[in-house]
């Protein structure tokens, strides 16, 4: 337990200098081999847009993403769906599936992707992430990983995501100097999301005639003439996701 501890210092103090992707990634990679893992990949989803950052190999990125494999990847299915830290093997996870499911885990047992751990993050406003170190089948027991660190493999994975948001999202500049309140933005966020504003009501626990107030401002503050065009205004400007 004490080497995992000393792996996850390390990882945080790195953090605090990593700015740009690569520097995510060699940090990322030192801390998977010295879990004993082979590969790991962080994975943003914001809409149709991904943050990828991993030492998976880029024909297998490359491919993955060109098919369109997270939908029908059982391990993304999962962590869009799951809150909690778990382990997957793909040879187990194949068993008696027919393809495509079948395929998908075949070829990335060809780029040494047979089993691993995956955390789900959360990021609000439908946008989500994942956190996966990865082995071969001659790679660690994973589930005694999972078992003996999970807290520690969770934070690790948190830390990594709100530094490559802080650090990556050209938006977060913006935001800082925004005119609209945390409320007036999530109001318009959700609103960009197609949400009614009685669904913006229960997803905020607040009533929908305050949603309307707070749209009714942010309309004012960013001088728009009504609320949609409201939202594209904080949207080309950033100042929401």
């Amino acid at each position: 337990m004490r080497q995992l501890e000393n792996v996850f210092q390390e990882f945080v103090d790195a953090m605090h200098t990593a700015s740009d992707p690569l520097a995510f990634r060699a940090l990322g990679e030192r801390a998977t081999q010295r879990l004993g893992f082979r590969s790991f990949a962080y994975l943003g989803v914001a809409d149709e847009a991904h943050t990828l950052i991993s030492t998976y190999p880029k024909e297998w990125t490359t491919h993955y993403l060109n098919e369109r494999y997270q939908q029908i990847d059982p391990v993304f299915i999962r962590a869009r769906r799951d809150r909690h830290l778990f382990d997957w093997d793909g040879a187990q996870a194949s068993k008696g599936r027919r393809n495509p499911c079948k395929r998908f885990f075949g070829e990335a047992s060809e780029f040494g992707i047979d089993k691993g751990m995956t955390i789900p993050i959360r990021a609000g406003f439908d946008r989500f992430a994942l956190f996966t170190f990865a082995a071969d089948k001659r790679g660690p027991d994973v589930f005694e990983k999972v078992a003996e660190a999970q807290e520690i493999l969770q934070l690790m994975a948190l830390y990594f995501h709100s530094h490559v948001e802080a650090a990556l999202k050209p938006s977060s500049l913006s935001r800082r100097s925004s005119p609209l309140s945390q409320r007036e933005a999530e109001c318009l966020a959700w609103t960009s999301r197609g949400r009614a504003m009685d669904q913006i009501g229960q997803i905020l626990d607040i009533k929908p005639r305050t949603v309307a107030f707070h749209l009714d401002n942010a309309r004012n503050k960013l001088h728009a003439e009504n609320v949609a065009h409201a939202v594209a205004l904080a949207l080309r400007r950033g100042l929401i996701p």
